[in-house]
């Protein structure tokens, strides 16, 4: 059985990427196609989703659209070279709502466009924010899943470790952020045709979810959380313990597999997928985690 990757990059860069490395405090040296190709294949991995998780120009916004055209043309131009290992999640160039929708139009028209990359915030643009209603209508409307990618809070501490190394908690705890504000604000009930994929074994949510509902009780209010619309991945550290707390508030029908990959370098990689393949919760249900789950969820 190979496997189907739901969380992995590539990236327009040609080398580490020294500023944004700089910047999360976690180093990241990009990989050429053969190189990921590679991987791919020691992991026994069949397909892989890319995609290129960018918050480049937020200031400027034809600049941003340019560069998120510039993403998703390279991700079309690798999944047209390779159709049957790669298809790619586009981005948008987000906040800006006319050149988000523009783009959206336009990738319609792009081979190999599977999903829609979409970051935890642009520039403290979170994605319950009402300014967003007519981008998830056009996405609905595409019928493909959005792909979730963790992004550095606008403003954190930097005296204790994890502002000095963002990947550690701040991106989980930002990606949790954006997925509770998509609860409060009830955009994915008012979209039931969208379909999420969160990452990180769901991130900090299995542990917010119960205070994020006592806390709304307790004013007087409560939402709902539409359950069948998510999904999970299992990139990074989701073993011997996430799993288990994942599986608390989700099914294994709900679950699909990610590397990470080049963050994840291929030897922790080795050991992740090893996990997986022998997790004894997955029993009986390892093929539909490792691939039939993203393969109904991509229509693939």
């Amino acid at each position: 059985m190979s496997i189907i990757d739901m969380h992995t990059h590539f990236s327009l860069e040609t080398s580490g990427i020294a500023e944004d490395a700089e910047a999360i405090g976690f180093a990241v040296e990009n990989k050429s196609v053969e190189a990921h190709l590679e991987m791919m294949d020691r992991l026994d991995i069949g397909w892989a989703l890319l995609s290129d998780p960018t918050l480049k120009y937020l200031d400027d916004a034809e600049k941003c659209a340019v560069y998120c055209r510039q993403v998703n043309d390279t991700g079309s131009g690798i999944t047209m070279a390779y159709p049957d290992r790669f298809g790619f999640a586009a981005v948008l160039p987000l906040p800006y709502i006319e050149n988000t929708l523009e783009e959206l139009r336009r990738i319609r028209l792009l081979p190999g466009c599977r999903a829609i990359g979409l970051c935890s915030n642009y520039g403290g643009l979170y994605l319950g924010d009402p300014s967003l209603e007519p981008v998830f209508d056009a996405i609905e409307k595409m019928g493909i899943p959005m792909i979730l990618h963790p992004a550095a809070p606008p403003a954190y501490p930097a005296g204790p470790v994890t502002g000095k190394i963002l990947p550690m908690f701040e991106f989980i705890a930002d990606t949790t952020r954006t997925v509770l504000d998509l609860f409060a604000s009830g955009t994915l009930l008012r979209h039931p045709g969208l379909k999420l994929v969160i990452p990180h074994c769901g991130s900090c949510l299995p542990s917010a979810l119960d205070r994020f509902h006592g806390i709304l009780r307790a004013i007087g209010k409560d939402v709902d959380v539409p359950s069948d619309q998510l999904y999970y991945d299992l990139a990074c550290d989701s073993f011997p313990n996430a799993v288990l707390n994942l599986l608390n508030f989700t099914d294994t029908g709900h679950i699909v597999y990610g590397s990470d990959f080049p963050a994840i370098p291929l030897p922790v990689l080795v050991k992740h997928v090893e996990d997986a393949r022998s997790c004894p919760a997955f029993a009986g249900r390892t093929e539909d985690i490792l691939k039939n789950n993203a393969e109904k969820l991509l229509g693939l």
